[in-house]
């Protein structure tokens, strides 16, 4: 056990002392983050912070401030790009994007959410660490926007005007973001919930904006809203991580605090008063013309429940969404999906000042309205009437403890920010989000008094704080709203006089010189940076020690893991003929959620909750010696348990992979039209991925096969499944089995286990017991012949902006692999790309990537841009033959390169890794050779490899998901459209 004189540079600090301006006001050991918690008000601002000082080099510093949301213009989300872009001390135009190109960071990003804004940034380097703290600093209080109105336009929003006859449009970073996110019904299903659940706070407006409403922001009200908000008095600072605390106090409060006072209102929230009755809402979002409604709709059911002080409540809150929706056997699931009501159920509950709980349905129909309602509350009430399901919830008391204490990720001060962020601004303690195991042992010892039961019924079934919500397509909306902007600009337009026309264009001139222009040499030097001597000299490089027993073969990775073991079987799917490739990666989507030959399906989970950590299913693909032709795709099924439980946790892992049972038809059924719907909904929030997948299948190998298992093409073959599994079931189970046969084989598999060294033999004892149950009979490795038709093609939605991607592979045009290639990568996206796309294109994003295996791609994310998009990339090996860059310049994008690569990892992670190098056939050596192919990068290495760029480029190689509208306007830049919705009818 860890006590307060175990952390190294907290034991000098006493409660109710002054340091630096900060007086202690508590100091404790918190158990559940093993570290000395010190708590400080900054005695002249009142600024709150908290250090966590743990044990822990990836250090992590974050500021934080209420911004309460008074309209939909987006005024928190857009302060939250422009105050990152320029400083009193960092002049540039975006010390953010100097940083990313530059630092050592390990995490470097700003987040809007509903009540407040973030900025955090981590790194494991103390030097880098300090700088990043300061340019962050500097920006939430010093920043350029009050004295610079370009950065609001860039930023937010702008008209643009080229010349006298060209039309008005609107374009600006977030802007066009938001167009984006609004393009996803989910989005537009949770932004009318808080709309309809709030309509008198700040919880009923969006705070990244809306983009009917984002051009209705002024300047004025931008910059006053920064004043009010961004004020040392409204701010959170938490420090995480080993870094010594009396330095970073003096920092704080020397370079910043000290020249402020508390002279700010204390920023607070009024509480949304309680509705009378449950309030009934009907909405409508886009479908491209010619696509049916039928199947679409999105249904949705809330309550404002507890407030954020309400701990144990708000465990066993999430325990009742859990239970009654989530969980494969809920009874609500279960119920609605009887009734044939949608294809997806899920359930939220989000945390804020008061907390909400959602239950909502996909692919429903508007006619199901009533009934969705009724069906919820009957079978929420024959859960208090006969209790809650104990061994559920167990299970998902378990699996939630698990996960609180294991903490999967290398991010743990964001982590541990999430889990406190609420109770710290609404309830001034952020004890109560840290400190879970006493509420979650109170939890436990109330569950059979009828706990969740009264909280079901108070907040629930009893509560008339709700919200019945039904979000409908219709066919042609987007278009219709497009033409409506249209109309409003050129009325707009038409009530300008000459002079105000030749003002607007003037100004658009004026906004692109401005994005064009080029930061200083000395506003550039303001930017602190590490040199070349701060990186280590050696990769970082995860190895396996091989084991042969039994005829297994066993990957150890050994690493300390705080008594959880991580173990994944690979098995290859070149087992499998070509037609059953799709159907192993619905097997991922099926494993667990199905009867096996000793479980029902609700049984099944229950058991994997109450023993171990979750079990997952993913298909991977590797190519040997980094070539495309040596395709080896792994379909990987992982597991994770307290030590103690490795034996049950492998019974449970065999149990899945040779005992599901296929032939249940019905609720073969329930699961596969589930999945559909969920990857209906993932092309919405994804079509980057689908427009790269698409891209890739015309010219690789591995590009097709993930065309075929995550792509469009599976999307099609999951469709036609679904509309064809009455009349065509027994045909659908007889591949799934033939497909699990197939792999599921013991000569086919490599285990991967992640654990101590000492605890491998125990493991290896408990693994030998159990490997029997898989099949001995070794199959033929296929052949796959594969063909790729090269084809531009563009993938037609209701999205209000698209996904442009241009990619092939430079292996295939004779060129070879280098590390420079890491840093070319890092020029374009954040240099080349940021501006042409980003910046004068008023995309949300811009980059590109160049792998060791040979695939090139430049891509752009929330683009309101086509055809100029494909013009500026087909620009870049100019760019890159006259790129010229002093060895400062050089350096930031050295070290912004070996941030990327030098990223930390969990245990699970590093085992991942070491299984990437293994089957790549990746050494330590390699990558240090890289690695100093990096380091010794000079200029003329990135002008020689503009050929390369250019012959890539020349192959034309593209495809696009966007707007259909814009799309069709052209037409001639493709050879085929798909129309993915439509095929779904």
């Amino acid at each position: 056990m860890v006590t307060m004189n175990d952390n190294p540079g907290t034991g000098t600090f006493s409660e109710g002392l002054s340091y630096h301006g900060f007086i202690l006001s508590e100091k404790r050991f918190v158990k559940e983050v093993n570290a000395v918690c010190l708590r400080f008000v900054h005695e002249r601002t009142g600024t709150r912070l908290l250090k966590i000082a743990a044990d822990d080099p990836n250090k992590l510093f974050s500021i934080t401030f209420k911004t309460l949301p008074e309209n939909d213009c987006g005024t928190p989300h857009i302060l939250e790009h422009s105050v990152l872009n320029g400083s009193e001390n960092f002049p540039v135009r975006s010390p953010f994007d100097v940083l990313l190109k530059g630092s050592l960071h390990t995490f470097l990003n700003a987040m809007t959410a509903s009540d407040h804004t973030t900025y955090p940034v981590a790194s494991m380097n103390l030097k880098d660490y300090f700088n990043l703290m300061h340019v962050y600093l500097d920006a939430v209080f010093k920043p350029m926007m009050h004295q610079d109105p370009m950065i609001l336009k860039q930023e937010g929003w702008h008209y643009e005007l080229n010349s006298p006859d060209a039309p008005i449009i609107i374009k600006g970073v977030v802007y066009n973001e938001m167009k984006g996110a609004f393009s996803n019904p989910l989005y537009q299903l949770y932004y009318h919930m808080s709309k309809n659940l709030f309509p008198d706070n700040a919880y009923g407006f969006s705070s990244g904006g809306h983009p009917d409403a984002i051009p209705e922001l002024t300047s004025q009200y931008f910059s006053d809203y920064h004043r009010r908000y961004y004020h040392p008095s409204n701010s959170y600072i938490l420090l995480y991580g080993d870094a010594d605390l009396n330095r970073e106090l003096e920092f704080i409060h020397e370079r910043y605090l000290k020249f402020f006072n508390n002279d700010h209102e204390l920023v607070e929230m009024p509480v949304q008063p309680p509705f009378s009755e449950i309030r009934t809402v009907t909405e409508s979002y886009p479908l491209p013309e010619g696509d049916t409604p039928k199947d679409n709709t999105y249904l949705s059911l809330s309550f404002v429940a507890n407030h954020t002080s309400e701990r144990l409540e708000s465990l066993a809150l999430d325990i009742i969404v859990n239970a009654m929706v989530n969980h494969e056997s809920a009874p609500v699931r279960l119920a609605l999906q009887e009734a044939g009501i949608g294809k997806e159920v899920m359930g939220w509950f989000n945390e804020g000042q008061q907390n909400v709980i959602n239950i909502i349905v996909q692919n429903a129909n508007p006619d199901d309205v009533d009934r969705f309602r009724e069906i919820i509350f009957s079978t929420l009430q024959k859960a208090v009437d006969v209790g809650f399901d104990k061994t559920a919830v167990e299970g998902i008391m378990n699996r939630n403890e698990f996960q609180l204490k294991e903490g999967d990720t290398p991010q743990k001060g964001l982590m541990y920010f999430d889990l406190m962020v609420q109770s710290w601004l609404f309830e001034d303690n952020p004890f109560y989000g840290l400190e879970y195991e006493e509420p979650l042992k109170q939890l436990k010892e109330q569950i059979n008094s009828g706990l969740l039961e009264s909280l079901t019924r108070k907040y629930l079934i009893d509560n008339p704080h709700g919200l019945l919500l039904c979000l409908s397509p219709e066919a042609g909306l987007q278009k219709t709203r497009d033409a409506d902007l249209e109309e409003k600009l050129r009325i707009f337009k038409d009530s300008l006089t000459p002079l105000e026309v030749n003002q607007l264009i003037s100004e658009t001139q004026q906004l692109t010189e401005y994005q064009q222009k080029e930061d200083t040499p000395e506003a550039l030097e303001s930017i602190p940076m590490l040199k070349l001597t701060d990186i280590p000299e050696k990769a970082l490089f995860y190895g396996l020690n091989i084991l042969e027993t039994e005829g297994m073969q066993i990957m150890h990775h050994d690493e300390f893991t705080n008594g959880i073991v991580y173990t994944s079987l690979y098995f290859d799917v070149r087992s499998l003929p070509l037609e059953l490739i799709p159907y192993a990666s619905l097997l991922t989507a099926l494993l667990g959620k199905l009867n096996t030959k000793g479980y029902t399906y609700g049984d099944l989970e229950n058991q994997v909750n109450i023993h171990t950590g979750g079990f997952t299913s993913n298909l991977a693909t590797f190519l040997h010696q980094r070539r495309d032709e040596n395709l080896v795709p792994q379909f990987v099924t992982s597991a994770k348990a307290v030590s103690g439980k490795t034996g049950t946790m492998l019974d449970l892992m065999f149990e899945i992979i040779t005992g599901t049972v296929f032939d249940d038809e019905n609720r073969l059924k329930q699961v596969i039209r589930r999945h559909h719907s969920q990857i209906d909904a993932n092309i919405h929030q994804n079509g980057m991925n689908y427009a790269l997948n698409r891209a890739a299948s015309r010219y690789s190998k591995r590009g097709w096969f993930n065309e075929w298992t995550s792509g469009v093409e599976y999307y099609r073959f999951l469709t036609d499944l679904n509309k064809n599994l009455e009349s065509n079931s027994d045909s659908v189970i007889q591949k799934l089995s033939e497909t699990a046969s197939l792999l599921f084989n013991r000569t086919n598999m490599k285990i991967l286990v992640v654990c101590p060294a000492v605890e491998l033999s125990s493991f290896i004892r408990e693994l030998s017991g159990r490997i029997n149950q898989l099949s001995r009979v070794s199959g033929q490795l296929q052949t796959w012949t594969i063909l790729h038709e090269r084809k531009n093609e563009a993938i037609l939605s209701a999205s209000q902006v698209q996904y442009v991607v241009k990619s092939f592979d430079f292996k295939q045009l004779g060129y070879e692999w280098n590390g420079q290639m890491h840093v070319l990568g890092q020029i374009l996206s954040t240099d080349w790309l940021q501006n042409q796309i980003r910046v004068q294109g008023g995309a949300y994003g811009g980059f590109c990537g160049f792998s060791p295996h040979g695939n090139t791609y430049f891509a752009s994310y929330r683009d309101p841009n086509l055809k100029e998009t494909l013009a500026a990339i087909d620009a870049t090996p100019e760019y890159i033959r006259n790129f010229n860059a002093d060895r400062d310049t050089l350096t930031r994008y050295i070290l912004g390169t070996i941030s990327n690569l030098d990223q930390p990892k969990t245990p699970s992670q590093k085992g991942s890794a070491a299984m990437h190098y293994y089957f790549e056939g990746t050494t330590a050596s390699m990558l240090d050779k890289e690695r100093q192919e990096i380091l010794s990068i000079r200029t003329e290495d990135i002008r020689g490899m503009a050929d390369m760029v250019e012959d890539v480029l020349q192959c034309n190689n593209y495809c696009v998901y966007g707007n259909e509208g814009k799309i069709m306007e052209h037409a001639e830049l493709f050879d085929g459209l798909i129309r993915i919705v439509e095929e779904d009818q």
